[in-house]
């Protein structure tokens, strides 16, 4: 069974990201003006650490005159110590994966309701969105108090 969900939340995918504050409510992003995934310009950095973001893009929104991108992601393995996700391209293909690590009890909004990222099962879709200027997801633009930070690959 394939379940999708929209995190609610920004998930900081750099170490040393520093906290924001949470948003007062959440934005409807079918309300924002769309943008073609082909007009963001994301950082070298960004490119190097995931470089198949690009061919990952699903849709584009602009929001207080900064662009995200949104991306879809399926857990592969979830432990209390980490998340590991596969990129996918817009038609479910596979493309890289990677791991970040949440904080202890950290909750996204999923359905509608509080849900802990440990409670993810392997399958499950994920969605966020990148501010192209940054190496960070969010919702559009949500924040939380949470800093998730992208571990090295398991050997």
């Amino acid at each position: 069974m394939k379940t999708t969900i929209s995190i609610v939340a920004v998930a900081a995918l750099l170490a040393g990201c520093g906290s924001t504050t949470p948003a007062s409510k959440p934005i409807n992003p079918d309300r924002l003006t769309k943008v073609e995934c082909s007009a963001l310009k994301f950082s070298d950095e960004f490119l190097k650490k995931y470089p198949d973001a690009p061919a990952a893009c699903i849709e584009a929104r602009e929001y207080n005159g900064k662009r995200y991108a949104k991306f879809n992601a399926k857990v592969y393995l979830n432990s209390a110590d980490r998340t590991t996700v596969t990129l996918q391209s817009p038609t479910g293909k596979d493309l890289s994966t990677f791991s970040f690590r949440p904080a202890p009890n950290a909750m996204i909004r999923a359905g509608g309701k509080a849900t802990k990222v440990t409670e993810f099962r392997p399958g499950e879709t994920i969605s966020f969105w990148v501010s192209e200027d940054r190496m960070a997801a969010t919702a559009l633009p949500g924040s939380t108090e949470e800093s998730w930070a992208v571990l090295p690959p398991l050997p």
